[in-house]
């Protein structure tokens, strides 16, 4: 069985380290000064060297002719560690042995003494999988370690492990590896293996990798075990099923220029190729992302550039300097909705063509607003005194409103103004025969104020008089809460105070058993429009046209 690239190539002195300069640099520096720790904790995300540079470590501390912290690898500690056949350098997997017992074991083989090495190394990988019993059993062991014993613990969920751990170790977080040093390592393992590869595809393996070594390494080993010895972008998109960064970037730049055509050509080439369409959405979401972030600010860039090589992130640059921020941010949202319906559709390029349409077309939309209309009462002839209605007074908002009067005039806008009524005018004792006199007069002229109105009260009936209180009653609920609404009230007593010539205020009762008389008039053809206008206001309807 041929040997993995990962274990075949993984490093073995920190010299050949690439990447975690900052923590290569402390702990060579550590050696150096004859201050190696008792605990380690190295956190951070897989595949980014934890357990290469704990294995270093132990080798190092270990070796017995160390130069400037670099071991020999000549010696017979050096030899031993590095074929794994030596008894003192204890590798644990904490997702196997997550039980009390496993550390209390490993507590009792911490006191025995040394087989053949300075340091005895235990190293415990994925150290948040431990239970809370052996977290507490290790807490015991690391408050008061033997001087020959060193504990190294790696994880890769940080948050897990407790606070009486994370305070007994030196931490160490490893950072995601760029993706110039990732090619840079893949070219070397490319060419000791005495194989052609673009340098395209190197880079696409690279950001498949998501800044983990090992798991290029893996996809590496995995082309090369499927391909011949002359490897091409092509071939490696094949494999992997995902598309070049390149087309998210041109999609992007397609959106911007309004070029829905060539952007849905693109994307069904892509589903053409047997791309994975669901893979390609998410790095276009993270392109368009890193373009809102350069956009904000470029000095932002940082935080993904080693996630691009350097001809990329200044093509990025480029772009979106040309981009309005508003059609980035709407892109975004648009392909971040149709992510979670590519899998669930028939056609899975479709929510991705809508969202195509939607970033690059303007839909004219109309604009429907609803306003509660307002009677305009005249002013009366001058030289009358007026007061407000709380004080003596009825009044009116100034508002624009709608005139249904007329067909012709749907736009024009009735100015509101005060109604002032001298108090002599104004009679505090109407009697009901008067009220009902005039009640036809006020269903009509209300009717040009508003419509629905002028049918609510065909549903009402005058029941009583109170010096200026009419009291309307209603068998009906629905026409009792909407007349009882502040502005439908208001309108209702500024109308009626024109035509009776006096203030009066309206009180609406509920009366199941009132029934209600209606004169049976001939509806005239020129009003049924307005009636069908009426019960679709009231009622909230409208009119389907066959």
């Amino acid at each position: 069985m041929s040997e993995t690239l990962y274990r075949k190539y993984r490093p073995k002195n920190f010299s050949e380290i690439i990447g975690q300069v900052h923590i290569v640099r402390t702990l060579s520096n550590s050696i150096k000064n004859n201050r190696v720790g008792q605990a380690y904790l190295f956190t951070g995300p897989r595949g980014t060297g934890k357990t290469s540079i704990a294995r270093i470590l132990a080798k190092t501390i270990n070796c017995e002719n160390l130069s400037d912290a670099i071991p020999c690898e000549k010696c017979e500690a050096c030899k031993i560690i590095t074929a794994g056949k030596s008894l003192d350098i204890i590798e644990i997997d904490a997702a196997s042995n997550t039980g009390v017992d496993n550390i209390r074991e490993l507590k009792e083989t911490v006191a025995l003494s040394n087989a053949s090495l300075k340091y005895k190394v235990y190293i415990i990988d994925e150290v948040h999988m431990l239970s809370t019993g052996a977290f507490n059993a290790l807490l015991k062991t690391l408050e008061e370690p033997p001087a020959h014993v060193v504990f190294i613990l790696a994880t890769t969920e940080i948050h897990k492990v407790p606070e009486t751990i994370l305070s007994r170790c030196q931490r160490f977080d490893f950072a995601r590896l760029p993706i110039g040093n990732i090619i840079e390592k893949l070219a070397l393992i490319a060419k000791a293996e005495k194989v052609k590869i673009e340098s395209k595809a190197l880079e696409m393996i690279a950001i498949s990798a998501e800044g983990g070594m090992r798991d290029a390494e893996s996809l590496l080993g995995q082309i090369i075990s499927l391909e011949d010895k002359n490897i091409t972008l092509k071939e490696v998109e094949e494999i992997l099923g995902t598309a070049d960064k390149k087309t998210a970037e041109i999609i992007a730049e397609m959106i911007f220029k309004k070029n829905s055509s060539g952007a849905i050509s693109k994307i069904n080439e892509l589903l053409e190729n047997g791309y994975d369409l669901e893979v390609f959405n998410k790095s276009l979401i993270n392109y368009l992302r890193q373009l809102m972030i350069i956009k904000i600010d470029s000095n932002l860039k940082k935080y993904f550039s080693s996630e691009m090589t350097s001809e990329r992130l200044e093509k990025m640059e480029e772009l979106s300097k040309g981009a309005e921020l508003s059609i980035i941010i709407s892109s975004i949202n648009l392909f971040l909705e149709a992510q979670s319906k590519i899998s669930s559709f028939i056609l899975p390029q479709l929510p991705l063509e809508i969202a195509i349409i939607k970033a690059t077309q303007t839909f004219p939309t109309k604009k429907i607003e609803y306003e509660i209309e307002t009677p305009k009462i005249p002013l009366p002839p001058s030289g009358e005194g007026a007061r407000r209605a709380d004080e003596g007074e009825t009044s009116l908002d100034k508002k624009n409103i709608s005139s249904n009067k007329t067909e012709k005039k749907e736009d024009s806008k009735l100015l509101i103004t005060n109604c002032k009524l001298q108090e002599d005018n104004v009679n505090t004792n109407i009697d009901l025969s008067t009220i009902k006199s005039n009640w036809q007069k006020l269903l009509i002229d209300i009717r040009p104020y508003n419509h629905s109105l002028s049918a609510l009260l065909s549903n009402c009936q005058p029941t009583k008089t109170e010096k200026n209180i009419i009291t309307l009653g209603t068998p009906y609920s629905f026409y009792c809460e909407r007349l009882n609404d502040k502005t439908n009230r208001l309108t209702v007593e500024q109308v009626f105070s024109k035509i009776l010539k006096s203030e009066i205020k309206i009180n609406i009762e509920l009366d199941k058993n009132l029934v209600l008389k209606k004169e049976a008039e001939p509806i005239k053809k020129s009003e049924q429009n307005s009636l069908l206008t009426d019960a679709l206001e009231i009622m909230g309807g409208k009119v389907v046209e066959e």
